[in-house]
């Protein structure tokens, strides 16, 4: 029993670190550290495990690890080397882990075009981003509709069920939304 127990929780840690890395958050905090501290992944990894192995070298990934509970050398293989791990494809294939992805991809793609386009750092409040992504998502998932009636119909009905998702997987998995990354900032810097 006990075996079992430990296994699914090492099942969740490892679903969870893999939803994390690909989301809005981790992308954004990912490249605040890279700017920060000038980090070129392209380096040899012998030449980076040299650099960066200490934990006071970059002490928000330590900081970071703590409060969102994850793995410290997962972080930082992310982070440094940009490494991730594969999601199981049992996973993968969940349809509300599917929309909570296309969300964040999305949100990522909407993040990044603003930024673009306005060169400044605002913080958003996540409704701003959110709602936009969601209809993106949903937009994008509504495929071979003739009918414009019919599209909206069922885009709307989509968008209610995405959103609903995107807080679920949020919330089983212990993932942080975009609305708290203002506070995550402060945090580790």
């Amino acid at each position: 029993m006990a075996e079992e127990t430990k296994r699914t929780r090492n099942t969740f840690n490892k679903t969870r670190f893999a939803l994390f890395v690909r989301t809005y958050v981790a992308y954004s905090i990912k490249n605040y550290l890279i700017s920060k501290y000038k980090i070129d992944s392209k380096l040899p990894k012998s030449q980076v495990n040299r650099l960066y192995l200490d934990k006071r070298t970059v002490p928000e990934i330590s900081r970071f690890s703590k409060g969102l509970i994850v793995n410290y050398q997962q972080l930082w293989q992310f982070i440094v080397l940009n490494r991730s791990k594969r999601l199981n494809r049992k996973i993968k294939s969940d349809e509300k882990i599917k929309a909570y992805l296309s969300i964040e991809s999305e949100i990522i793609t909407l993040k990044t075009a603003r930024q673009d386009k306005e060169n400044i750092i605002n913080e958003d409040y996540e409704r701003e981003t959110l709602s936009p992504a969601i209809e993106r998502a949903a937009g994008n998932s509504l495929r071979n509709i003739k009918d414009d009636f019919i599209f909206e119909e069922q885009l709307e009905k989509l968008q209610k069920e995405y959103h609903r998702w995107y807080y679920e997987i949020a919330y089983k998995y212990k993932l942080p939304t975009p609305r708290i990354l203002p506070f995550i900032l402060r945090l580790i810097t």
